[in-house]
């Protein structure tokens, strides 16, 4: 038990530096599809703020550009917006593609954050 807890408060650090690193690889490519959508399209609310925070708004932009990419609805985005389209145009989809391993390094990383809050909180009440 002690050695999955070891990983587990070990994973989150880990994947903090990797999407560090992955966003610094990737950053002018982030940059630019922000800047191509913004030309064109109007980001929502949310968005909008999230896209000036830097790295730490990227994966909230990245989760942004993959819902367009599978055409999901999207929170403030009318659904027969042609904002849809924007993923499929030119080289877009390569670049939101290549942003796909921040978003999911990140997503690990707050998921083991998550689980180790759920076992601290179960230790705490003595259920554990």
């Amino acid at each position: 038990m002690k050695s999955a807890i070891m990983v587990l408060i070990m994973l989150p650090l880990v994947c903090l530096v990797v999407s560090v690193l992955l966003y610094l690889m990737n950053r002018s490519r982030y940059k630019e599809l922000i800047s191509d959508f913004q030309q064109q399209h109007t980001l929502p609310a949310p968005y909008l703020l999230h896209c000036n925070i830097g790295y730490i708004g990227s994966p909230l932009m990245t989760y942004f550009f993959i819902r367009l990419k599978k055409n999901k609805k999207i929170f403030f985005l009318n659904r027969n917006d042609n904002a849809y389209n924007f993923a499929h145009e030119g080289q877009n989809l390569k670049k939101i593609n290549n942003l796909k391993p921040l978003y999911y390094t990140f997503l690990l990383g707050f998921s083991c954050c998550f689980l180790l809050s759920i076992i601290a909180i179960l230790i705490k009440a003595q259920i554990i």
